[in-house]
């Protein structure tokens, strides 16, 4: 009975969120079905024999894209202040046009510019999104909007990750040509890479439907570039450093997830495709019960649990004498971590000011992947010469770290927070 009953308050939630807020919902599930393709096949894209790039290569591409990220993200947060969020959400779908140059020009120094810019650009709708949502939903909506918009954009995900690990090889047999994860043809996945970036790019269409939200403030220049509209600068701080530690562990395994399951256990395309929409499923699941931790345990703590219960799984992933072990690893580390993070999203958010939120959105993402940036480098050079257990040693570490970090920066709050609710 209690699982029925929290359900259908789930559900009557949705029912209640603002038009605009739905269709925010629907343009992430184009965008997590077009990222699900992409995420998957790209990096083997770039390892196929025919197209011939490296592990350390790979990790220097990811590298470009999370630096870019990390030094957009201010300025896009203070863009976001004086634009508005659905105008920068708008602008920042444009990197799909930069995704198609990364496709058909396999220069290096051009992959890497692209990666740049298409980093630059799609940072800006990163850092809109929670800023976004924040606007369009009441305060008891909250929690729900951020981990439902979680859950959609890993489902969709789902059956991204699904037809990009077949459609290549679907392509490529059609047409004839070679298959496989190795020596398959170039030509199945361009064709992939390109309908994933096409259904990114429809994401517009939902975003143009969005009416403006007349109550949110757009902040004069000046009062921006001064950032006079921060005045939680103690907070703010408190959780820059957390998550620009856990961006680091986090670069070590996270970009490097599919190399490694071919280079490690031989995985297929396919096989990779399967492991990652198995991801999804279980993230997206998962995630609808964040709500339900956070009334159980409180915020902060579901967080942080969530966060210590998956480390020890961080290990086995590359310890497993198997696929399927490793496999089972990835699925249970992956469903505990991502869990917490709209959460810890949504908390971010409430515990700064409105005028605060994209600014602190843009601060978040940039501790998050300029730190993420420099450990991808690394992780790439280790596991080109097949070194697979320093990189997921140093994830665990960094990842108590920081959990340990936020729990003793915010202990407290929570602890405010539940003596008010029984006053």
């Amino acid at each position: 009975m209690r699982l029925t009953s929290e359900t259908r308050s789930y559900f009557l939630r949705f029912r209640s969120f603002s038009s605009n807020a739905r269709l925010f919902l629907v343009a992430n599930a184009l965008q997590g079905l077009g990222l699900g393709i992409w995420g998957v096949i790209f990096y083997l894209y770039l390892n196929l024999g025919e197209v011939g790039f490296a592990p350390d290569f790979i990790g220097n591409m990811f590298s470009v894209g999370a630096i870019a990220a990390g030094l957009i993200a201010l300025p896009a947060g203070l863009l976001c202040e004086r634009i508005g969020t659905k105008r920068a959400i708008l602008l920042s779908l444009a990197a799909n046009l930069f995704n198609i140059v990364q496709i058909v020009v396999l220069g290096p120094s051009i992959l890497l510019l692209a990666s740049l810019v298409s980093g630059l650009i799609a940072t800006l709708g990163w850092v809109a999104s929670a800023p976004f949502m924040m606007e369009d939903t009441k305060p008891q909506e909250r929690t729900f909007l951020f981990s439902m918009n979680f859950a959609i954009w890993m489902i969709t995900g789902v059956v991204g990750s699904l037809l990009g690990g077949i459609m290549p090889d679907l392509f490529n047999g059609a047409l004839g040509l070679a298959t496989g994860a190795v020596a398959g043809s170039a030509v199945g996945y361009r064709i992939t890479l390109t309908l994933a970036s096409v259904a990114s790019a429809a994401a517009v269409v939902p975003i143009l439907l969005i009416r403006p939200n007349h109550n949110a403030h757009q902040q004069e220049v000046r009062a921006i570039l001064s950032f006079r509209n921060i005045r939680s600068w103690s907070t703010i701080i408190k959780f820059i450093i957390p998550v620009a530690i856990i961006g680091l562990g986090a670069g070590f395994i996270i970009p490097l997830f599919n190399v490694f399951f071919k280079l490690r256990y031989s995985a297929s395309s396919e096989m990779v495709g399967l492991i990652f929409a198995l991801g999804n499923v279980a993230v997206g699941i998962a995630s609808l019960g964040g709500p339900v931790l956070v009334e159980r345990l409180g915020r902060l703590k579901a967080i942080v649990a969530c966060q210590f219960l998956s480390m020890p799984f961080i290990m086995l992933v590359t310890i497993s004498p198997n696929l399927a072990l490793s496999t089972g690893a990835y699925l249970a580390r992956g469903t505990l971590m991502q869990m917490a993070i709209p959460l810890e999203n949504a908390f971010q958010m409430e515990m700064v000011t409105e005028n605060e939120r994209a600014t602190t959105s843009g601060l978040m993402i940039m501790a998050d992947n300029v730190p993420r940036a420099v450990s991808s480098s690394i992780s790439g050079a280790m596991m080109t010469v097949n070194d697979f257990y320093t990189p997921f040693l140093f994830t665990t570490l960094t990842y108590f770290l920081s959990s340990s970090l936020l729990y003793g920066f915010f202990r407290r709050v929570e602890r405010d927070e539940a003596k008010a609710k029984q006053s």
